[in-house]
């Protein structure tokens, strides 16, 4: 019987190992598969982070600042796999420039990283599906990497409108029926979907 994800997380936690800001730079992990963290500037990917590791100490500092990770940060949970948390995009505030160079960084690592095996792109489910969420599902497609899309921040939406609120991300983006899974990084709502989810992908043949 496969050792669950969610229990190495919840016994080991998640150990950050540093941040890159080139994919040629980082550590690689040949038996290890690796996922990565993707989606919008505040969108709420760190504090998803840490709801992952099941730890009560903070492996990932969540910033009021959106566009603060601008490295390739490395995690590993324990010997079953690594995760990757890229650099958030769509912040207006940093200059054009450094968008741009964050954009080449995130596709390097995207096409270079042999140990990756899926990507999460996190969505906010209080706002409309973007349009570089869109583009970024279509350069996965394109590319032939698996992804899933997680709604963050549902704990802010009226329990009733929680379900529109899916279906509209899953109509707008073009999703399968089981997408996006709804986290709550508040009440822990979708935290074993998800680490289930990335644990099945991950251990497909061929994936």
């Amino acid at each position: 019987m496969a050792i669950s994800w969610q229990r190495v997380a919840d016994e080991q936690g998640v150990t950050f190992l540093g941040g890159f800001p080139e994919p040629k730079e980082m550590p690689k992990f040949a038996k290890l598969p690796e996922i990565t963290l993707a989606g919008r500037s505040n969108v709420g990917k760190s504090s998803a982070l840490n709801l992952l590791s099941g730890r009560r100490k903070k492996i990932a500092t969540v910033s009021k600042t959106p566009g603060r990770t601008r490295l390739i940060n490395l995690f590993q949970v324990g010997k079953v796999c690594t995760i990757t948390d890229l650099p958030g995009y769509g912040y207006a505030k940093v200059s054009k420039d450094m968008q741009d160079q964050w954009k080449k960084s995130i596709e390097r690592y995207l096409g270079q990283r042999e140990s990756l095996r899926l990507v999460v792109l996190f969505v906010d489910a209080q706002r409309d599906p973007q349009e570089a969420d869109a583009q970024l599902l279509d350069f996965l497609t394109f590319n032939g990497l698996p992804a899933v899309v997680v709604a963050t921040k549902v704990d802010k939406l009226r329990k009733n409108d929680v379900e529109e609120r899916l279906r509209l991300l899953q109509d707008r983006l073009d999703l399968p029926r089981d997408q996006p899974i709804a986290l709550s990084c508040t009440s822990g709502l979708g935290r074993r979907e998800l680490w289930q989810y990335m644990q099945n992908t991950c251990s497909q043949p061929g994936v």
